[in-house]
């Protein structure tokens, strides 16, 4: 299954330029780095995306931590990382020490593959000192970047203003013209957006009545023009106007923004999608992957320095206060963001994830 930082393809943002920080190790990662060289261990290889996205942890936080601690990273592309980590368990051989993942990715079969860190992920003492609320999953995984799918549409096709929810969007008669959402593999994000349009409370959503659902998106079926399968596509789409109206990630719709695309952007009713860094169990050097875990929840500028260019937020809690006022309310742990969202019922999707891919393909191939 391919998420939403699987296919994370920005190839119109430059790099990130030089930012260089200047900093000091916080003691519980000195502590770590000091264990993890004693046991030898000089190294992390660690999935985390890819493209721009993948040069920017590299620059803000990668090459900082080598220069600070000696210890290496290498980053692996996530694309298929529970079919590669599965893979690794089964051959006896694991290659990888930390795992990016969307917290419904990993369901109760791949949970053994991954360390705890602690009730409160108390073995990263960084994560509750530097981050935000939230910030630790269960014990299972530390929260990364933060961004969510929403609605957007062209302010060219509705000058006088479009669909700002996902009532909205179904009301082809108010605001005709062709319409676009996603097909990727999470088909509980459409299900939701259908659930909403047609009445349903967002904390009321799980379980998901699928046979509402599937009625509710029958009625626009005709209307969608494309089932996009990519973020560069849902970019291209609005840039080619073949579409009024569509799903897209918050990020991509500011990139276009950035181009001079006039797009807006809602977060009323979006899918809130926190990505994770999780400890992948029995990897080459656990103690040097904590390390990196911990540093990685410190220094704001770093992560004030990705969000400027991503557009997705970061969990140091200082960082938000090194961005524009204006910046920061674009982002989804703002104050006046984070109450609309739909943030996902992991557990119950895991439990019947088969039924909603097969039903889900029946649906949108027929």
């Amino acid at each position: 299954m391919f998420s939403r930082r699987r296919i994370l393809q920005l190839s119109a943002l430059a790099a990130a330029g030089s930012f260089i920080p200047r900093f000091t190790l916080a003691q519980s990662t000195s502590s770590l780095v000091e264990a993890a060289k004693a046991a030898g261990q000089d190294r992390v290889v660690i999935s985390s995306g890819s493209g721009v996205f993948a040069q920017l942890m590299d620059e803000l936080f990668f090459q900082p931590f080598k220069k600070a601690t000696g210890i290496s990273v290498s980053g692996v592309d996530s694309v298929d990382s529970l079919v590669r980590i599965k893979a690794m368990v089964q051959s006896g051989n694991i290659e990888w020490d930390i795992a990016y993942l969307s917290p419904e990715e990993v369901s109760d079969e791949f949970k053994p593959y991954f360390e705890n860190l602690g009730a409160n992920c108390e073995q990263l003492p960084n994560v509750s000192l530097e981050g935000v609320d939230g910030s630790c999953f269960g014990g299972s995984a530390v929260a990364w970047d933060q961004g969510g799918l929403g609605l957007a549409y062209d302010e060219r096709a509705f000058p006088e203003g479009g669909p700002t929810n996902w009532v909205e969007f179904w009301d082809v008669e108010k605001f005709p013209g062709p319409r676009a959402l996603p097909n990727y593999g999470s088909p509980w994000q459409v299900l939701t957006a259908a659930l909403i349009a047609d009445g349903v409370p967002r904390d009321k959503l799980f379980p998901l009545d699928l046979d509402r659902a599937f009625r509710k998106l029958d009625e626009l079926k005709p209307n969608i023009a494309v089932w996009w399968a990519a973020g560069d596509q849902s970019q291209q789409l609005f840039r080619s106007k073949e579409v009024v109206a569509s799903a897209i990630w918050n990020g991509r719709a500011s990139r276009l923004q950035a181009e001079g695309v006039p797009v807006r952007f809602s977060w009323d009713g979006a899918c809130y999608e926190p990505m994770t860094y999780r400890l992948v169990k029995n990897g080459p050097n656990p103690l040097a992957a904590k390390a990196l875990l911990d540093f990685l929840y410190t220094r704001p500028e770093a992560h004030a320095a990705f969000i400027k260019k991503m557009s997705y937020a970061l969990p140091n809690k200082k960082a938000i206060e090194l961005l524009d006022p204006k910046f920061a309310s674009s982002l989804v742990t703002a104050p006046e963001n984070l109450p609309k969202v739909v943030r996902m019922d992991a557990d119950w999707i895991n439990a019947n994830r088969a039924v909603l891919s097969e039903r889900w393909t029946s649906w949108v191939s027929g």
